[in-house]
Formats: C-alpha cells, structure tokens, sequence
C-alpha cells in the first residue's frame, strides 16, 4: 500500500457516510421539508382568506357608503319637511292670531257702537228732561222777556257743558 492507504477504511468512512446522510434524511431533512410545506399551505391559506377578508371589507366599505350618501340625502329630505311643516305651522298660528284680533277689534267695535248709541240715547233723555224742565220752569214762573232769554242762556250753557 502505498502512502499509508487502507482502502478498506476508506470504504468505512463511505459507508458510514452514506448511513449517516441517509439516517439524517429519513430524520432530519423529511420531516423538516414537511413542516415547512405545512407552514407555506398555512400561511398560503392565511393569505386567500386575507385577500378574501379584504375584498368583504372594501364591499361592507362600498355599502357603508352608499348607505351614509342615502342617510345624507335623507337627513336633507327630512329638514326641508320640517322646514315646509314649520312654515304651515307658523302659517296657521298666524291666520288664527289674525283671526282672533279681527273677532276682538269687531268685538270691540260693536261693544264701542253700543256704547255710542247707549250714551246718545242718555244724551237725549238728559236734554229732553232739561227741555221738560226749562218748559216748566217758564210756565210755572213769570214770563218776562229778559227772564226768557236768560232762561235759554242758561238751558244752551248747560247742554254744552253736559255735551262735552
């Protein structure tokens, strides 16, 4: 043998080489293969439903919205109903104030028109008594012609002065 060489060494260490790659395949490298494969499905899986997961948000986004645009324009709708309902309402309060003044001012124009009449029939009586009086008056006393004239200075004076 030349240089010190044991072939049959040499054919040991082979083999146990080959013993050993193949025992660190069948227990190492398989098993480490199949977990990673495991990992990559899950996380391949983690994925689909993520993007699934996205594209449901992005359509509840879309919905949500579509819905806030519809609330907008119903919220708008709703106020110019209140609105109109306000302004029928102050409307009808209106009319029935007006309404209401116009009974009080016919009320009182009727009330005043009797009053009128009442204080000119009052007026009347007053004067006629007076005319019965100053009449009596001139029968009953002597009738010179300076009494007479005195007697309707006196009868114009306190007409006037009641008058007013």
């Amino acid at each position: 043998m030349p240089l010190n060489i044991d072939i049959v060494q040499i054919l040991l260490h082979m083999l146990n080489f080959v013993i050993l790659a193949g025992g660190l395949t069948l227990l190492l490298f398989k098993p480490v293969k199949k977990f990673i494969g495991e990992r990559q499905q899950y996380f391949e899986k983690q994925k689909q439903e993520n993007e699934k997961n996205a594209a449901e948000n992005e359509k509840l986004k879309e919905e949500y919205e579509a819905k806030l645009r519809d609330a907008d324009a119903e919220i708008a709708e709703k106020k110019e109903k209140v609105k109109i309902e306000t302004a029928e309402t102050s409307k009808e309060y209106i009319d029935t104030a007006q309404e209401k003044a116009n009974a009080i001012i016919a009320e009182a124009e009727n009330e005043a028109e009797i009053r009128k009449v009442h204080i000119l029939d009052s007026a009347q009586t007053e004067i006629g008594e007076l005319v019965i009086e100053a009449t009596q008056k001139l029968l009953t006393e002597s009738a010179s012609e300076e009494r007479v004239h005195n007697l309707y200075d006196e009868f114009i004076k306190k007409t006037a002065a009641e008058s007013h």
